[in-house]
């Protein structure tokens, strides 16, 4: 079964709030098995909203809308969806003032829901599902199947999702890039199609498929399983990665700390990296983040250990070394180090996420895999 989601706010349309609630309310209406078709964004204008409304009706059954319901001047959906149903169940707002409400007239309706992230979250889940599930229930469900790869890239795996495709037209196949990680989806009436076309797919990559919903959460598992501690020298990404590992509960069972070494002097007094290493290679090179691996093998007692320098920007690029340039160390004890000198997108943000997920994903491959992404 069809939906759509309007969402109502001009603040959404000028980019004073970013709409998180559309992709809360996508992944949850698709674990039910019903098929989002369309999202839509309106302004605060009732001729607008109205309008915007009526056309949905006329595509599909149920159409849910968040924003728009508090007390204020630009609070304008209720007094829309008014004018096309006259009836309403409310639906109580245990975080906030703003009740939402129930339209339902000859197999359509509207679940109205408030634009404030936490509220309608608690709304949705308690209130409005159980009218869903009774009022529009799913007789042909559509089933998804995720599943995650480190260091791959689009252009790596289309190739073989073309040739799925053909093979199995009736499933749509989506191929999700993020920094480091890439996401492949299933989506089907045979969940048994999927998790075949999945296993195919995970065979086929099977150095970097991993099954934890992330790949932090993937090396969390297998340090822990695995019995291995690791230690972390940042430069670049300044303290990123540990703050990523450490938001896991249990991260103390594996992870004995991260030196953030943002500069020379410190890069030569706690891990020993030799000034002349740094005056005549620099701190964004090999030879750098080879020397804060065996730094902090000297120092600590870690099994694994990974070291990363880089230029994040948006300055400090030059022609050999452009702006985006991440040195990136994954090192075993008594093992060869993995070394790469790779290049980052070139926005700041970008570069330190692409620069943490990268190191996660090779220390990954490293730990269950026995492999070396970068020599």
């Amino acid at each position: 079964m069809d939906l759509e989601l309007i969402s109502i706010g001009s603040e959404l349309l000028t980019g004073h709030t970013v709409n998180s609630n559309a992709a809360f309310l996508s992944q949850h209406l698709v674990r039910l098995g019903y098929r989002i078709s369309r999202h839509t964004v309106l302004p605060d204008q009732t001729e607008i909203i109205q309008q915007g409304l009526r056309e949905a009706l006329q595509r599909v059954s149920l159409v849910i809308t968040t924003g728009g319901l508090g007390p204020t001047i630009d609070d304008l959906t209720q007094g829309a969806v008014n004018k096309i149903f006259p009836k309403q169940t409310p639906l109580m707002n245990k975080l906030g003032t703003a009740s939402g409400a129930f339209y339902h007239q000859k197999n359509q309706g509207f679940i109205l829901l408030p634009g404030v992230p936490r509220e309608m979250e608690c709304m949705f889940l308690e209130e409005a599902v159980p009218l869903i599930k009774t009022h529009f229930p799913v007789h042909h469900p559509l089933y998804r199947k995720t599943c995650s790869f480190c260091l791959l890239r689009e252009i790596e795996v289309n190739p073989i999702l073309l040739d799925m495709k053909r093979q199995e037209p009736t499933v749509e196949i989506g191929i999700y890039p993020s920094q480091g990680t890439l996401s492949v989806e299933f989506l089907g009436f045979e969940m048994g199609l999927l998790e075949q076309m999945a296993k195919q797919l995970q065979k086929r990559f099977s150095a970097f498929y991993f099954a934890a919903p992330t790949i932090v959460q993937a090396v969390h598992q297998e340090c822990i399983q695995r019995k291995k501690t690791l230690a972390l020298a940042e430069s670049c990404t300044g303290g990123a990665m540990a703050a990523k590992i450490t938001a896991i509960p249990d991260a103390s069972l594996y992870f004995l700390g991260s030196l953030v070494v943002y500069s020379n002097p410190w890069k030569e007094h706690f891990l020993q990296v030799s000034h002349s290493t740094l005056a005549q290679d620099g701190a964004v090179s090999r030879q750098a983040v080879d020397e804060m691996i065996q730094g902090l093998f000297h120092e600590t007692k870690a099994d694994f250990a990974i070291a990363v320098s880089g230029i994040a920007g948006p300055g400090g690029g030059s022609s050999k070394k452009p702006v985006g340039t991440i040195c990136i160390a994954i090192g075993e004890r008594g093992q060869k180090t993995d070394i790469g000198v790779l290049q980052a997108p070139q926005d700041r943000a970008s570069a330190i996420e692409w620069a943490v997920q990268t190191s996660l994903g090779a220390l990954w491959r490293r730990l269950v895999h026995k492999a070396y992404t970068f020599s």
